[in-house]
């Protein structure tokens, strides 16, 4: 691989492997499901977190510093189709600046969708079933 680390919370806003032209975030679990999203690694730099495991605030401020400080031009964003992962995209689309921002959601199937910033039905209901016992 060839960076080190990759959860968003433990890089370093000027990491040498953030000097690109385009970086992924990535929910966590986006990046186990989407067999395409895995084979990036060791490709291009991919940051992943979880805004349901980990505090949104954090990620959101440390989003705002790579977005402040990072050399990159475009900004992946893939999330699952759940409703709770959907912060991503709203915190890198709050602080892109003047970057271009691609959207993604991937499905529990694993299909890749654009995201078109609405949540749907289809992820309200995703949710219930993947959090049921909550």
């Amino acid at each position: 691989m060839r960076q080190w680390p990759v959860k968003i919370m433990l890089v370093h806003p000027r990491a040498d492997f953030l000097k690109s032209d385009k970086i992924t975030i990535a929910a966590d679990c986006a990046v186990l499901v989407d067999k395409e999203l895995t084979e990036k690694f060791g490709k291009e730099p991919i940051l992943i977190g979880c805004p349901m495991l980990e505090d949104p605030k954090r990620i959101y401020e440390k989003i705002k510093l790579l977005m402040q400080e990072g050399v990159f031009d475009e900004v992946e964003v893939y999330t699952m189709e759940v409703p709770c992962c959907h912060a991503l995209h709203m915190m890198v689309e709050r602080e892109k600046g003047d970057r271009k921002v691609k959207k993604f959601i991937v499905r529990v199937s694993g299909k890749v969708e654009e995201y078109s910033g609405v949540i749907d039905e289809s992820m309200i209901e995703a949710e219930r079933k993947a959090h049921r016992g909550f």
